[in-house]
């Protein structure tokens, strides 16, 4: 095990990442608010970060008996290198032996304890992870710590917890073309990144390579030795694209991978995601978590009236249309656009960055409801926009939505595009985590989420299609748009999308890797022993694998948004939480021999609703 030397950066590092401080996959991408935090990152500058790269709150969070580890992992698990020849890179992992009992065994009578588990959380995009991951975090509290806690305190089990960051995040880096670790020290703040070994196909071999390494097995086995072999089972838990690669470990690697818990995790890669923003238009009239048809209402024709504004003008080569120019000064003004009027008309994409995502955040896939803020989630939202509504019956949806944005944010609307493409075109330690998150929808998931003509959306219609998307993908790494397309169908059939059988013959994947899956048909038996679990509030459900059986048994949780029941177990979280936590636990604990009182039912499909 080794201490990483470039744990400190010498320069600065994310404050704020451009996306949401949870290890999720990304909301869409308002790209106001996200240049907004790129303004507030570059006015931060000098100020350091210690080890982790994610902020805590000491005070709050207890961490001390975390370890922050090292270890070297093959960079190319698809190459043919001799093992003596093999490169690795330093990747972080996270152990604590808080729910093991030293020297006893499981009647306490001294001895070894025969009753062991080993839970991995398993690390995805988003802010870098730090110990908190295994004390009190979005990743895996409400499942994957709850667990380890009921069967250490109710059924004597010893549980080592293990996190594992994910390759090309936070402070596991490969090294970069004479810089070193992208996260390390270094004068420079720009690097040339190269991202050949960025995959998740790379990730689950990261997760295989991990578990059966003699560094992983010390941990379980202090007495340890190179020719001993593993009994313990290891389970696996992530939410989003975590718990995508928790699926996909255990589907490829059973092996290797007892079980795995699967929270949130669209499965089924998607270029032209236009269903959630279908969702989210669903949500705003959801009753259950606030929405209402009227704030639905609103929120569509407010999109719809700043549209016939902006339609009716050309853009640059306008001639003299003071009456359109009226409209976009309007609106321009209404919504505090940075630069004004002649940013929206410098370019269509610079309106469509500002009306295709958007006017407005809408909660959907971060509803929480039980937070304090007046518009934090659905309900505070559309109970605001109503009562906008009737308090001034002759302001307009347009009005109400400005009203709206100005409550979220008092700062200008950067809407750019070409400012946003040139800060994601070049690799910055501050764009580090980011990057390769948006690298890895061009190379495997596409994920985009659209607002097409054709569509639910509640948002412009029209105002972004798929097209932009495949203009970053090119402008930002150079991949084409035919080649994103065949990226996400190889990942399809690699994994086998909501079918689950994975395509086992010679296979092509991202960066032209050409491996052949272990397993052969043995991989059928990775079907057995994952439990999927999705929120009906959140969009991502949409891609999420919803048909379960005996032995991958699924989980509906009315109510509940993105991955909500990881989260830190609180007095406030709905029945439909608690109970979705309790089947989980009662399902693991049957895999592995425990008996409880709830199991999924023969179908397999269990929805959790409130008695209301």
């Amino acid at each position: 095990m080794n201490k990483n030397p470039h744990s400190i950066m010498k320069k600065f590092a994310p404050l704020l990442s451009l996306l949401p401080l949870t290890n999720a996959l990304p909301p869409p991408q308002r790209i106001p608010d996200i240049l907004e935090r790129i303004k507030q990152q570059q006015q931060q500058e000098g100020i350091q970060l210690t080890q982790g790269g994610a902020s805590k709150d000491s005070a709050i969070i207890s961490d001390d008996d975390v370890e922050t580890l090292y270890f070297h992992q093959r960079l190319d698990h698809f190459s043919q290198e001799d093992e003596g020849k093999l490169v690795t890179f330093q990747q972080r992992y996270f152990y604590t032996s808080r729910y093991v009992q030293s020297g006893t065994d499981s009647n306490n009578n001294g001895g070894v304890n025969e009753k062991v588990l080993a839970f991995l959380c398993v690390g995805g995009e988003g802010p870098s992870m730090d110990p908190s991951v295994l004390v009190d975090s979005v990743h895996c509290t409400g499942d994957m710590i709850g667990l380890a806690d009921k069967l250490f305190n109710e059924h004597n089990y010893d549980v080592h917890l293990f996190a594992l960051e994910h390759r090309y995040y936070g402070e596991s880096f490969p090294p970069q073309k004479g810089v070193g670790y992208l996260r390390g020290e270094g004068e420079e703040d720009e690097f040339q990144v190269d991202y050949t070994n960025l995959s998740s196909r790379q990730a689950v071999k990261d997760i295989v390579g991990f578990v059966k390494s003699p560094v992983a097995l010390k941990h379980l086995n202090p007495s340890h030795d190179s020719e001993t072999e593993n009994t313990i089972p290891w389970i696996t838990f992530g939410g989003s694209y975590p718990g995508m690669l928790s699926a996909w470990s255990h589907l490829l690697h059973p092996e290797a991978i007892f079980a795995a818990v699967s929270s949130s995790a669209p499965v089924q890669a998607q270029l032209d995601f236009s269903q959630y923003n279908d969702h989210v238009g669903s949500d705003l009239e959801d009753e259950f978590v606030g929405g209402s048809k009227e704030c639905h209402a609103i929120v569509k024709e407010g999109h719809e009236q700043v549209v016939e504004l902006l339609e009716g003008h050309s853009l640059e080569s306008d001639g003299d249309g003071d009456s359109s120019e009226d409209g976009v000064d309007q609106v321009a003004t209404l919504f505090n656009v940075c630069d004004g009027a002649e940013s929206l008309r410098a370019s269509r994409r610079n309106q469509e960055i500002f009306v295709g995502d958007g006017l407005i955040m809408v909660p959907a896939q971060g509803n929480d409801p039980s937070c304090t803020g007046e518009i934090c989630n659905i309900k505070g939202l559309c109970d605001t926009i109503v009562k906008e509504r009737k308090s001034n019956p002759n302001k307009s949806s347009m009005e109400i939505l400005a009203h709206i944005s100005k409550l979220q944010s008092n700062t200008c609307k950067n809407v750019s595009w070409k400012s946003y493409l040139d800060y994601f075109s070049t690799p910055l330690q501050q764009n580090a985590n980011d990057r390769s998150w948006m690298y890895q929808t061009c190379s495997e998931f596409g994920f985009y989420q659209t607002c097409n003509e054709d569509s639910h959306c509640p948002y412009a219609k029209g105002y972004h299609d798929v097209s932009r998307d495949l203009e970053f993908c090119q402008t930002a790494f150079g991949i084409e748009p035919d080649i994103v397309k065949k990226n996400i169908d190889s990942t399809l059939s690699y994994y086998g999308g909501w079918s689950l059988t994975p395509n086992t013959g010679e296979h092509m994947g991202p960066n032209n890797h050409s491996s052949m899956l272990e397993n052969g048909d043995d991989t059928l038996h990775g079907q057995e022993r994952i439990i999927f679990v999705t929120g009906d509030v959140d969009p991502w459900t949409e891609l999420s694998f919803t048909k379960g059986n005996k032995d991958h048994p699924s989980i509906s949780v009315h109510g509940a948004s993105h991955h909500f029941w990881t989260h830190k177990v609180k007095d406030s979280d709905s029945d439909c939480v608690v109970t979705a936590r309790q089947t989980i636990y009662d399902t693991v604990s049957d895999w592995v021999g425990v008996s409880t009182h709830l199991l999924p039912s023969a179908g397999g499909e269990i929805l959790v609703r409130t008695t209301e």
